[in-house]
């Protein structure tokens, strides 16, 4: 019987063949994994940008010098800002989105992207204004839109899915004229590029409503006509919602925004920069936060951190020793952002250096409770009956801390503050130290604490809820208005008055005071 053809480990060519192809599919899919894999740093990532045709050389340049700065990379998508913005509901429907950033023409779109589940965050970066772009060496003179009219000029526009042929329309509807352009006009491009080739390469084009920008771009002659004076748009970067790398889709939109990146790039463009934060790889923002809001905000603080790719440095502490620090200059540059344990020690930090901080946003406020053993067996029921005699009272230092000055402020109005004086045994830094105290036992009567602190021992101990208003502390959030960074400052002042917060802040016994959320 012959030998068989067939023999083990000796397959042929065909076996090579199925070899080479399983190595170049497992290549091709552990590239792909490392493209997507997001270390925050950028080094060796790709970014996907759906980007406004408009304004593709300026992105394009600014994209290059980013990839070089950080070692990312940025693959750049052109189209209409409408047409991008239905995409990135395509993809979000199909689930299976791509982009990590979109560029919009006018801000609108990325407003109504971020109402739509779209986008997250969004920073303007430049501005533009629509003008009646026209070939150059032309002799008409055109004072106003009735003169392209009468002159029977031969235009274009461009389609509403554009930015700028949305604004063309919402300003001639506006001035009465756009039925008779929309008429007259010779053709419409799906993009304002098109739209100002046309002109400058078409004999028989004499004229296209563009950005100025644009105009400027390609050659032409601009017109600024008085019924488009109010159209100048809002260039705007957003991250998208579904991007696995918000660190980096964060730098980008910062590097597109800071003076001495994008922004110069965008004026050799012949657009107007909007100047956002100044650059930095990692920019580092610093927080004084009193005490009290310590555990609401944490993890919020966290969470931003780690979505921007910034550095943040929290000092938690008692609202007077804050300011005290501050107005003391033991701190050789004040914080970028100052959230209070109540409003009225940032009216003081206000008073004492002439109004360092920006406008504030209110957050949260808490009531001051007397916490008291199980039962009230003193029979303490209002800031009077402090002054009974023999009794044990726990309050936090006035001098560092709102709450101890509250407290204080609120036993003297009693008209029987020397009898109370004489049964504070105790003054801590803080009211942690008070509540451990109470749990200890055998120290203390009763402490003088937050309701927000106290939410964990609800059923080991009563309260006592103090009535007057003045019992309330809000607590407010500002930002240093020389920061070097206000953007950042303002969304993480923003992340700390969300939804997400106010959850957070109500668990532990808050109640929210920030507008709209």
């Amino acid at each position: 019987m012959g030998e068989p053809d067939y023999k083990y480990g000796r397959s042929g060519q065909g076996g090579m063949v199925w070899l080479v192809l399983t190595a170049v599919l497992v290549g091709a899919l552990v590239y792909f994994l490392n493209r997507d894999a997001d270390d925050g740093q950028g080094g060796g990532q790709t970014l996907v940008v759906y980007c406004a045709a408009g304004v593709k050389k300026a992105v394009e340049e600014a994209a290059g010098k980013f990839e070089l700065e950080t070692g990312a990379k940025v693959s750049l998508e052109y189209a209409s800002s409408g047409v991008l913005a239905n995409k990135l509901k395509i993809d979000k429907e199909g689930g299976v989105p791509r982009a990590d950033a979109y560029i919009a023409a006018d801000y609108v779109y990325a407003e109504r992207a971020r109402v739509d589940g779209l986008t997250a965050e969004s920073l303007k970066v430049a501005t533009w204004k629509v003008v009646l772009g026209v070939k150059p060496g032309s002799g008409q003179a055109l004072a106003n839109c009735d003169d392209v009219l009468a002159q029977k000029l031969s235009f274009v526009i461009c389609d509403p899915l554009a930015g700028v042929g949305k604004k063309t329309k919402k300003m001639l509807e506006r001035s009465g004229h756009w039925a008779a352009v929309d008429a007259a006009k010779a053709a419409s491009f799906p993009t304002v590029t098109e739209a100002a080739l046309a002109v400058k390469e078409n004999a028989g084009t004499q004229a296209a409503f563009v950005w100025d920008s644009i105009a400027r771009q390609f050659g032409l002659r601009v017109v600024e006509l008085p019924e488009l004076a109010a159209s100048k748009a809002d260039i705007s970067v957003a991250v998208t919602a579904t991007t696995g790398r918000p660190a980096l889709a964060l730098k980008f939109a910062r590097y597109l925004a800071a003076p001495t990146r994008g922004g110069a790039v965008f004026a050799r463009h012949h657009y107007v920069p909007i100047p956002g934060d100044e650059w930095a790889d990692a920019p580092r923002l610093r927080i004084d936060c009193g005490g009290v809001n310590r555990e609401a905000v944490e993890q919020t603080i966290r969470e931003f951190q780690q979505r921007e790719g910034a550095e943040i440095d929290i000092v938690y502490a008692g609202c007077g020793t804050l300011v005290g620090k501050m107005q003391a200059g033991k701190m050789q540059v004040l914080p970028d952002i100052f959230m209070t344990c109540d409003a009225s020690y940032l009216d003081m930090a206000q008073a004492k250096m002439n109004h360092p901080f920006g406008p504030d946003l209110k957050v949260s406020s808490t009531r001051i409770v007397m916490l008291v053993a199980k039962g009230n067996p003193r029979g303490i029921r209002s800031l009077a009956g402090l002054a009974k005699r023999g009794l044990r009272i726990g309050t936090t230092d006035p001098r560092a801390s709102a709450l101890g000055a509250l407290s204080h402020e609120l036993c003297r109005e009693t008209g029987q503050f020397d009898a109370i004086k004489k049964n504070i045994v105790m003054m801590a830094d803080t009211a942690h130290t008070l509540i451990q105290t109470m749990e200890a036992g055998g120290k203390l009567d009763l402490v003088l604490v937050y309701e927000a602190n106290i939410q964990h021992l609800k059923d080991r101990f009563d309260t006592v809820p103090l009535q007057p208003a003045r019992a309330m502390a809000v607590q407010n959030i500002a930002a240093r208005k020389t920061t070097r960074y206000p953007r950042l400052a303002k969304r993480l002042m923003e992340r700390l008055t969300s939804r997400t917060s106010r959850r957070r802040f109500e668990q532990l016994g808050f109640s929210w005071e920030a507008n709209g959320q």
